[in-house]
């Protein structure tokens, strides 16, 4: 049975998106990996971040056609263990435009984290409601200040693990 999800971290905490050359950071919190007992896989169960590479395709934007707004952080070099991958999209009727504004409880949207590992087996956890079968959900909320935009959400996967965290964007124009 699912647990409830972690409390977020407070929007802008200690995640720096500064660091990051592409300017996007993730965090992501696992409550409790069930997949080690059921299929064997590695347990990656705590707090784990991301830094996106701008030379692994790392950005924050607008789809080509205009009707969804991604943040991805890839880290390529990722060493095994760790976030390689992660993701947070949502339409853009769903997109904060002004300073200071706010969106909560944006429910069809997606969040997607992928682990590095040999096997590649049980390292993807996603909350998407726009998946037919086994999609999961999750709950997002993003707030806009000035230039960077900063997504907080929790989710459930397909096989009831429970999860929540962040994106942070920065050096974000219209």
């Amino acid at each position: 049975m699912s647990q409830l999800p972690v409390t977020t971290p407070v929007p802008g905490s200690s995640l720096d998106a500064s660091l990051s050359d592409a300017g996007v950071a993730g965090r992501i919190t696992i409550v409790s990996d069930t997949r080690p007992d059921r299929i064997g896989t590695a347990d990656h169960t705590g707090t784990s971040e991301i830094l996106g590479r701008a030379a692994d395709g790392s950005d924050c934007s607008y789809s080509f056609s205009g009707d969804s707004f991604t943040a991805v952080a890839w880290y390529d070099e990722a060493p095994d263990g760790m976030l390689h991958q992660m993701a947070v999209s949502v339409s853009s009727d769903d997109m904060p435009s002004n300073d200071g504004e706010q969106r909560a409880g944006i429910t069809n949207g997606r969040v997607y984290a992928d682990f590095v590992s040999e096997s590649g087996f049980g390292t993807a956890y996603s909350g998407d409601s726009t998946e037919e079968s086994n999609g999961g959900s999750s709950t997002i909320d993003a707030a806009r200040t000035a230039d960077t935009l900063v997504f907080t959400f929790t989710g459930t996967t397909w096989d009831d693990i429970d999860f929540s965290g962040q994106m942070i964007c920065t050096g974000i124009t219209d």
